[in-house]
C-alpha cells in the first residue's frame, strides 16, 4: 500500500510540474483591444532576439544592403574619409512571421531594434576601432516588418573608414579609397551577405566643396582564409574614386609657383650692379619660402610620394639662391679694377660667345670682357 501512493504521489508531481510547464510556455493574452498591439504581443512573445532568425539553425539567413548617400569629406591629414548616408538593410526572419487574415488584414507593423535580431554588419576598415562594430546593432530605430517575415532597417548612419592618399599629383590628385562591410561574428555559412544591382546611390550627395567622387564600384569577397578552410567571412568592398576640385588650389598654390620662376630669370636681366637686382632677389627668395611653407600647411609630407610641386618649388628656391650667389660673385668680378687671370677672361669670353650667356650677361659685362681679351691677344 505505501508503495502504490509513492507511485501516486509522484504521478500527481510530474503531472503537476508538466501542466505548469505548458501553461509557463504559453503566451498570456494581451490585454490591448487594438489589433497592431495584440499582434505584436504575440509575435514577440518567446521572442529571443539573441538567435539568428531561422528555424533550422543550418541555414544561413541573407542580408543585402544598400548605401544612399548623403554627404562625404575627405581629411588628408588624418587619412580619413567620411560619409553620411542612409543604409537599407534587408532579411528575413522566420520568427516574425502571421496570417494577415486573422489579424483584420494587418501586413507590416514596425518594431524597435532592440525588440528583435539585426544583422551585426560592421565597416572593417574603420578609423576608430574601440567603438561599437556594429552599423545597426544599436541605433534608435524601428524597422518593418512584413507578414512573410521579411525585415527593412533603413538606419542614418556615419562612417570614418582609413583611406591613404596618394598626393604625388596635388593639387590635380586623385585618390581610391574603400569601405569594408561584413559581419562581425557570423560566418558566412551563418549570415550571408549578397550584393544587390545597385548597391550605391549618389543621386543626392552633396560635396564639401573640396572633392567630388568620380566613380564607384562593387566588390563580393568570398572571405576564403588559410587560417579557416572550413569556413567563410564573406565581405562587400565598394571602392570609390574620388577627385579635388583644383581651381581655388591652382589659383592659390601654382600660378605663385610660376610666377616666382619667371621672376627669378627676369631679375638675371638687369646688371648685378643695380641694387634693385639684389633687393628683388633677396625678396623673391622669401616669397618662396614662405609659399613652401603655405604649401606644406595645406597637404601633409609623409612617406615616400613627394607631391611634384614640392620638388618643384624646392627646386625654384635653390635657382633663386644660385641667382643671389651669381649676382653676389659677378658684382665683386665686375667692381675690381685689376684685370682678371687669363683662365677667367677665358671662361667669360666663351660664356659671352654662345646665345645664352649673352642673354643671362650683361651688355656693360660683355664689354668689359671683350676688352679682357683683348689685352689676352696682345699678351
Amino acid at each position: 500500500m505505501d508503495i502504490v501512493g509513492i507511485l501516486l504521489f509522484k504521478f500527481y508531481w510530474i503531472s503537476f510540474f508538466t501542466v505548469a510547464k505548458a501553461f509557463e510556455d504559453r503566451c498570456p493574452e494581451s490585454n490591448s483591444e487594438r489589433t497592431h498591439v495584440k499582434l505584436k504581443d504575440a509575435i514577440l512573445c518567446l521572442y529571443d532576439n539573441s538567435v539568428r532568425p531561422v528555424a533550422n539553425h543550418q541555414n544561413s539567413t541573407a542580408v543585402s544592403f544598400r548605401l544612399i548617400l548623403k554627404f562625404f569629406t575627405f581629411d588628408i591629414h588624418n587619412s580619413i574619409i567620411s560619409f553620411d548616408a542612409w543604409m537599407p538593410v534587408h532579411w528575413k526572419d522566420e520568427h516574425l512571421t502571421w496570417n494577415p487574415a486573422d489579424h483584420e488584414d494587418i501586413k507590416t507593423l514596425h518594431l524597435h531594434t532592440s525588440e528583435i535580431w539585426t544583422p551585426d554588419l560592421s565597416v572593417y576598415n574603420r578609423a576608430d576601432q574601440s567603438d561599437e562594430p556594429s552599423v545597426i546593432g544599436y541605433s534608435s530605430m524601428k524597422c518593418a516588418v512584413t507578414y512573410d517575415g521579411s525585415v527593412l532597417c533603413v538606419p542614418p548612419i556615419h562612417i570614418d573608414a582609413l583611406c591613404n592618399p596618394d598626393l604625388s599629383k596635388y593639387p590635380f590628385d586623385s585618390h581610391n579609397c574603400t569601405l569594408n562591410f561584413g559581419s562581425w561574428v557570423y560566418k558566412g555559412e551563418e549570415v550571408d551577405i549578397k550584393l544587390v544591382n545597385k548597391v550605391v546611390n549618389d543621386d543626392d550627395l552633396v560635396s564639401d566643396g573640396e572633392w567630388t567622387v568620380q566613380s564607384f564600384h562593387t566588390v563580393r569577397n568570398s572571405g576564403v582564409y588559410k587560417c579557416c578552410p572550413n569556413s567563410t567571412y564573406p565581405s562587400v568592398s565598394i571602392t570609390f574614386t574620388i577627385r579635388r576640385l583644383s581651381g581655388a588650389h591652382a589659383a592659390t598654390v601654382i600660378i605663385p609657383c610660376i610666377v616666382a620662376v619667371i621672376l627669378t630669370f627676369a631679375l638675371l636681366a638687369l646688371s648685378p650692379l643695380d641694387r634693385e637686382r639684389l633687393i628683388m632677389s633677396y625678396v623673391n627668395l622669401v616669397v618662396q619660402l614662405l609659399q613652401v611653407q603655405f604649401i606644406s600647411w595645406q597637404i601633409p609630407l609623409r612617406g615616400d610620394n613627394i607631391p611634384l610641386l614640392i620638388v618643384f618649388a624646392r627646386d625654384s628656391v635653390l635657382l633663386s639662391v644660385f641667382a643671389i650667389v651669381f649676382t653676389i660673385l659677378f658684382k665683386k668680378i665686375m667692381e675690381r679694377k685689376t684685370t682678371p687671370p687669363y683662365w677667367i677672361s677665358k671662361i667669360i669670353s666663351f660664356a659671352v660667345a654662345c646665345p645664352i650667356g649673352q642673354i643671362i650677361l650683361l651688355k656693360d659685362f660683355s664689354v668689359k670682357v671683350r676688352n679682357y681679351s683683348y689685352y689676352d691677344k696682345i699678351l
